[in-house]
């Protein structure tokens, strides 16, 4: 009923909104002290937030009935970001062959029970989706690529702009919400929040990020408007997957969002798209 929603703090999205909030600063100030102390302790962070969002998708994957390889799928997620980061873009096809082969090799030698075919897929889909597009963080941080800390500023970003999405996309969907757009896919997500989510995105990163150098209103505007399109798609796709494995969240590592992963779905897409941005834009 709308009464015991309110009395137990819940909003329509069914979330504990005092608990999310609280976890949300915690987290937001983790990730601050992240990124004053430098490139290196914000790719730490970022290898242990991909890899426990991973571990959540090999659980999920592995309650649905599947058999994954999840321990060379964890070394994979966490292996491909550092060496984005050491390494640079080049690494990047060496991690996903030595993992494709590797993923054939644990079956063929029995490691791995059940079908071949399934099991492999299921090892390299979180490898390649939680992964590989987040290895594009490990990309913006590296300072071979981005020196003078350029790359914390362009990481910075990544979180203004998804977090302005994600927000917006909360309060106008949850208040205004009234034209579903996929019912069948996350029945909660509605036109009138993307549309907020957007503005927000773009509004933050021109107020916020523009300000951090070597960014500028207009490239901050573009990042904002990048993050507008394509963190609701990122989220969107997590929901097909869920609603495949019929599940509501994929973990519940993070009190009041559900698992990492729920919170982070967004950011795999805008990354990629962020680190081809600030290299056509020439930022910095």
């Amino acid at each position: 009923s709308a009464s015991a929603g309110a009395g137990s703090g819940r909003g329509r999205t069914g979330r504990n909104l005092p608990v999310a909030i609280a976890s949300g600063v915690v987290f937001g100030l983790v990730a601050l002290g992240c990124l004053v102390a430098g490139p290196l302790a914000t790719c730490l962070l970022a290898v242990v937030v991909l890899t426990l969002a991973a571990a959540e998708a090999y659980g999920a994957l592995q309650r649905a009935g599947y058999r994954p390889a999840t321990l060379l799928g964890l070394a994979a997620t966490a292996g491909i970001v550092l060496a984005g980061y050491l390494a640079g873009v080049a690494a990047l096809p060496l991690v996903l062959a030595a993992t494709v082969v590797l993923s054939f090799l644990w079956y063929l030698f029995g490691a791995g029970r059940g079908s071949a075919v399934v099991g492999v897929a299921t090892t390299l889909l979180p490898v390649a989706w939680i992964g590989l597009l987040g290895s594009f963080a490990g990309l913006l941080l590296a300072p071979s690529i981005f020196p003078d800390r350029h790359g914390v500023a362009f990481f910075l970003g990544v979180l203004v702009a998804v977090v302005g999405a994600d927000v917006g996309g909360l309060a106008v969907g949850s208040t205004l919400g009234r034209h579903r757009l996929a019912p069948e896919v996350s029945p909660g997500k509605s036109w009138e929040g993307v549309l907020g989510g957007a503005v927000l995105a773009v509004v933050l990163s021109a107020l916020v990020t523009s300000h951090v150098h070597p960014w500028t209103v207009g490239s901050a505007t573009a990042l904002g408007g990048v993050a507008a399109v394509l963190a609701p798609l990122g989220d969107l796709c997590e929901s097909l997957i869920k609603r495949d494995l019929g599940l509501k969240d994929m973990g519940g590592l993070l009190p009041g969002h559900g698992g990492l992963l729920d919170r982070f779905d967004g950011a795999l897409f805008v990354l990629p798209a962020a680190y081809y941005l600030v290299r056509v834009l020439h930022v910095g």
